[in-house]
């Protein structure tokens, strides 16, 4: 049958549905580029935001719309949290953060029986690490390995522990042996995600083994590995053998992005975060001692609940302080059954400003961040091509995305440039 697969939001959805279609391509079922095409069509979802359950929503109807007679199967953040809105949404097959790997016997039992089939089981705490029968490779040149999923911060604005489940983690055994297949695919990066992933090791292993154990096994066990990136992490879970692997090994990537919400400590106390700005910016200057070049971005919410003026200068100061590469800004989003959804909201104009403000800001910095280099030679590691255009794009280590002249593609292939202001790609 031919397929299409959909993932919206995380790069952990992203690798769920690269597992998805590569277990689909393995029973000699036919990728399609169109969902029009498509026998059978699998659309992952996202729910981290309101906006992201109405692009959720939206994308469902869409593909409804084009393929009127395909398998739809639905799965992930959105249905599991919101499954009577799903229901309504004419999806044949719906699963929600758990039985993913059940997905292709329930499109075989769809296809005998017609039967729309539901399997979600939502506020369940207590779950288990999900293999997914086959590994996420991809058609990009990065590759993607997820070995962690679920949460237990608990952080005031945020669903995905309710939505998600408990903190668990993959086997090390497991880990490696992706990783090695990956190597062995031909990537050259590998990037380790998870939905909370500096918790890897806690419930199976304790203190004993982490993520920088798992870090420090990946690039010993793969020593033709170019390139080992973390995605985004905790400041307050940076340990000292992360910092370590750091120092001992270049080819784990120059770029965190250490997720900080607000840069005022009154409203990190509201969000029920678990570090302070001191213990925060004393880790990123950690960081910059140990890797001078390191390019740290982050994610800060605007308006959230209470926040007065004052607390927005704190954050907007504390912001500049850091001196991220790039700041990716949200407008506070209040989700039901979250505790701050019953504080006293910031009304809409206020967070616009804010969030607008902080954008400008974020603007400046990264100007002021990728002028440092310019002169210098980057590596590269080239991903895409446009024709058209004549231009292959890549990133750096650093992952600054870049642009060169090209007559053909470049794609998996790794090149010294001069970066300069003309590399720059947006």
């Amino acid at each position: 049958m031919n397929f299409y697969v959909l993932a919206l939001g995380c790069k952990v959805n992203s690798y769920e549905k690269d597992a998805l279609r590569e277990a689909l391509l393995n029973r000699g079922d036919l990728e399609v580029d169109n969902p029009k095409d498509a026998d059978i069509i699998i659309v992952n979802t996202c729910s981290v935001t309101a906006t992201s359950d109405q692009k959720s929503r939206q994308h469902i109807r869409k593909m409804r719309r084009l393929s009127p007679n395909s398998i739809l199967v639905v799965m992930g953040c959105y249905s599991e949290g919101h499954l009577s809105e799903v229901e309504t949404l004419d999806a044949d097959i719906i699963v929600g953060t758990s039985s993913r790997d059940k997905v292709l016997s329930y499109i075989d039992s769809f296809k005998e029986t017609r039967e729309r089939i539901i399997d979600v089981n939502y506020l369940s705490r207590k779950k288990s690490y999900e293999e997914l029968g086959a590994f996420a490779f991809t058609s990009n040149t990065r590759g993607f390995l997820k070995v962690q999923d679920g949460c237990d911060k608990f952080c005031s604005y945020c669903l995905i522990p309710f939505i998600r489940g408990n903190s668990r983690s993959r086997t090390k055994e497991e880990a490696l042996k992706e990783a090695r297949a990956l190597v062995e695919k031909g990537y050259q990066e590998i990037v380790l995600t998870g939905i909370e992933v500096g918790f890897y090791g806690l419930d199976l292993y304790g203190d004993a083994y982490g993520l920088g154990d798992l870090i420090e096994d990946i690039l010993l066990d793969n020593p033709t590995l170019k390139r080992l990136r973390l995605s985004s992490i905790d400041v307050s879970e940076i340990t000292p053998k992360i910092i370590e692997c750091f120092e001992k090994y270049d080819r784990l990537m120059p770029h965190l992005h250490l997720s900080l919400q607000s840069g005022s400590d009154t409203v990190l106390e509201r969000m029920k975060r678990h570090y302070s700005t001191k213990e925060y910016f004393e880790a990123v200057s950690r960081l910059r001692t140990i890797r001078p070049d390191i390019a740290i971005t982050t994610d800060i919410i605007a308006g959230f609940p209470l926040e007065t003026e004052e607390e927005w200068k704190e954050t907007v100061e504390f912001a500049k302080k850091c001196e991220f590469a790039e700041i990716h800004v949200f407008p506070y989003s209040s989700r039901k059954g979250t505790a701050a959804a019953n504080m006293k909201q910031v009304d809409f104009e206020t967070k616009q400003r804010r969030a607008r403000e902080l954008i400008d800001i974020s603007r400046s910095l990264r100007d002021k961040y990728e002028e440092k280099f310019f002169g210098k030679n980057m590596l590269v590691l080239f991903e895409d091509f446009d024709p058209k255009a004549g231009l292959a794009y890549g990133h750096t280590e650093n992952y600054l995305l870049v642009k060169v002249p090209a007559t053909s593609s470049m794609q998996d292939e790794m090149h010294e440039i001069v970066y300069e202001a003309s590399s720059k790609a947006d």
